[in-house]
């Protein structure tokens, strides 16, 4: 082979190595296609864009307060995504997130209305109890599946709307104080809660402790024997069997941990944000950390830059409300622009015969 040919090899090996997969290049153009088409949309509001995007930016990355409301608004949206790619990756779609972290919110008040203030006990109490009553509500959808043949996408939908009745009857009836008229539990005591990281602002553990999960479900998806098998079950069902495993194991296993992981995003909202259970705390949250699992292309990594751009987004549309009068619901139109932008360019490519992903698992 000539010499001249030999490097024009390895020039291609070389940029194929460094070369950006198309589904990153698909999700990078649909957030920079929302981008424009809300600052379009901004100039049709009669707003001036180029102040609006000097609020934007400095209410969401301006100074430390606002970095730190930023990182807060990512977290439970970081931790419904990690535990809705856990459950895809092994073959199983958990539309539960919304209802994980209701029943996790629930759990996170557990400790402290059966055994009251504790101190120092009572915050990993906390934690320990939301994680397992948001794995215990992903747990039944996967029970019915197994035992029944019941649609996972289907009850884990439902029980959504399950959960969200289920807080609002709590706080307005056995976790409501007596004599208040708020639909709201008590307040949790200061060991129960987590504290201010930075004074002056809203960073709290569970920001730090949502990045350490998306780090540990990378590792145990990438790095492990149980997330080769659940890799493997989510790609090929007869595998698991062929290996002398148990699918209705690996299926209940891979639902309890996506169900503590969305629990979490409950957990931490009230231990961190709320300090107590409020009806419409979430207003959504667990249904938007589904949409950034699929942004991230169900990659964990994928999933923290996804989220920090909708934690970003909400936090501009507050500084946007408050300095330009801008309605607040932008940060929804801002939120659901990358969705329908991505569906739109991953159809148009599909009928072109190039899939932006090769699988959804």
């Amino acid at each position: 082979m000539p010499e001249s040919t030999q490097q024009m090899v390895q020039l291609r090996r070389l940029l194929a190595r460094f070369s950006v997969p198309l589904s990153l290049r698909v999700t990078l153009g649909a957030f920079a296609g929302s981008l424009v088409l809300g600052l379009g949309l901004i100039a049709m509001l009669g707003f001036p864009v180029m102040s609006a995007m000097r609020v934007a930016v400095q209410g969401s990355f301006g100074d430390a307060r606002a970095i730190a409301d930023t990182l807060v608004f990512m977290t439970p949206r970081l931790l419904v995504a990690l535990g809705a790619l856990v459950a895809i990756r092994g073959g199983l779609f958990n539309l539960g997130g919304e209802g994980q972290l209701q029943m996790g919110a629930i759990g996170a008040m557990l400790p402290f209305l059966a055994f009251g203030d504790i101190g120092p006990l009572l915050l990993p109490l906390a934690i320990i109890s939301g994680a397992l009553c948001g794995a215990l509500w992903a747990v039944i959808p996967a029970v019915l599946k197994l035992w029944r043949g019941a649609d996972e996408i289907i009850v884990t939908l439902l029980m959504n709307f399950i959960a969200i009745y289920c807080v609002k009857y709590l706080v307005q009836g056995p976790m409501r104080p007596a004599g208040s008229t708020f639909n709201m539990s008590a307040q949790l005591p200061r060991e129960g809660i987590f504290l201010p990281l930075i004074d002056g602002t809203r960073l709290h553990l569970g920001v730090i402790l949502a990045v350490v999960i998306a780090f540990a479900v990378w590792v145990v998806l990438q790095h492990t024997a149980f997330g080769l098998k659940l890799r493997a079950s989510g790609q090929s069902p007869g595998f698991v069997r062929l290996q002398g495993q148990s699918a209705g194991r690996m299926i209940l296993s891979s639902m309890a941990l996506s169900g503590a992981i969305g629990g979490l995003a409950g957990t931490f909202e009230v231990l961190g944000v709320q300090y107590r259970l409020i009806d419409g705390f979430s207003s959504g949250l667990g249904f938007e950390g589904l949409a950034v699992a699929f942004l991230a292309g169900l990659e964990p990594f994928g999933a923290v830059i996804v989220s920090l751009y909708f934690g970003a987004i909400n936090n501009a549309a507050l500084a946007l409300q408050s300095s330009l009068s801008i309605p607040a619901a932008l940060a929804d139109v801002l939120s659901g622009l990358p969705i329908i932008l991505l569906a739109v360019i991953s159809g148009v490519m599909l009928t072109k015969g190039k899939p932006v992903w090769t699988s959804t698992r």
